[in-house]
């Protein structure tokens, strides 16, 4: 036990340095990921890293430094840090608690389906993959992992949050908290927020600045994107992308969240899972006027329970590869 805390507080420090090491390279306009004191920084660090339960704010951060890291001009400097931030994942894949990495597979369920990948990217385009995915069936995990395989930045709702907080200051920061109550609002803060957003709600305010988020960073990089409406956003906005929807069974995902949340009951994690994919039903509804998870609004539908999670990705690679400049743009 002594072994592991001293092998998670040099992890910690390393996720720590590498930081300021990506900070100090590149001035980034958007400032540490962790900027508060060192030790406290470290501790707190070291804390998420003990629990499973927390790897996908370690894994958001993470994000966050190689996002910023990918900027870096100078190619041997860039090169060095992502050695550094390749072996810092490998090393956290490795802890009992890394990356909630606990498989979605289901061994019964067999074989691969075909897919015919439309050609749509001409010279120029950023390769943008837009990932949905039902609660507990591993696509945070399969996203932030295809990232990294195909050495693009990624982007789910904590790297979003983060990046308004620190762009747009605390009331964007307050914004995007409000949308993600999962309690309703009594009609008087409803009030407050309709004339703070200047007649919009929170809500409103967050799904537009994410829709100008999504669209400026399409002319800069390729990307992939975790939920966020993205797939209507870039359809509406003439923007050639992928789309991808990930599942799998009910029974498995309420398995794999027991798994990872020791804490709850199975009852107590059926409904988490079921009021999630409700709330994601009618938000993406009421923005996008399309019915969420339905195959024919997708590229591509997987179930993950048939692949897991290494499965799922490299599914999802061949597939990508189908498409001669898809090709190109991941070479």
């Amino acid at each position: 036990m002594e072994f592991y805390d001293e092998k998670i507080k040099a992890l910690a420090i390393e996720i720590y340095e590498l930081d300021a090491e990506v900070y100090k390279k590149l001035g980034s306009s958007l400032g540490r990921v962790f900027g508060g004191e060192k030790d406290i920084c470290i501790r707190n660090i070291m804390e998420d890293l003990h629990s499973r339960q927390n790897s996908s704010r370690i894994r958001s951060e993470l994000a966050l430094i190689s996002n910023m890291a990918r900027t870096i001009p100078d190619h041997d400097t860039r090169h060095d840090i992502m050695v550094k931030y390749n072996n810092i994942v490998e090393e956290i894949a490795e802890l009992p608690t890394g990356f909630a990495d606990g498989d979605i597979l289901d061994p019964k369920i067999a074989d691969l389906n075909t897919v015919n990948l439309k050609d749509r990217f001409k010279t120029g385009d950023h390769l943008i993959i837009c990932i949905g995915r039902s609660c507990g069936c591993g696509g945070n995990e399969i996203g932030f992992a295809l990232a990294d395989k195909l050495r693009m930045n990624f982007y789910d709702v904590s790297v979003m949050n983060e990046v308004f907080r620190q762009k747009d200051g605390e009331e964007a920061a307050q914004a995007t908290a409000t949308f993600q109550k999962k309690e309703r609002m009594g009609i008087k803060k409803r009030i407050k927020a309709f004339k703070k957003y200047h007649g919009l709600s929170s809500e409103d305010v967050l799904f537009f600045d994410t829709s100008k988020f999504l669209v400026e960073k399409a002319k800069q990089e390729d990307f992939i994107v975790m939920g966020r409406f993205a797939d209507a956003i870039l359809t509406n906005n003439h923007i050639p992308h992928i789309s991808i929807f990930i599942t799998a069974p009910e029974k498995r995902r309420v398995q794999r969240f027991l798994e990872i949340n020791k804490n709850v009951t199975p009852n107590q994690a059926k409904k988490w899972i079921e009021s999630e994919d409700k709330r994601h039903l009618k938000t993406y509804k009421f923005y996008t006027g399309r019915k969420w998870s339905k195959a024919s609004n997708y590229d591509i539908c997987i179930n993950s329970a048939s692949y897991g999670i290494k499965g799922s990705i490299e599914l999802i690679i061949r597939m990508l590869q189908l498409d001669d400049r898809v090709k190109q743009l991941i070479k």
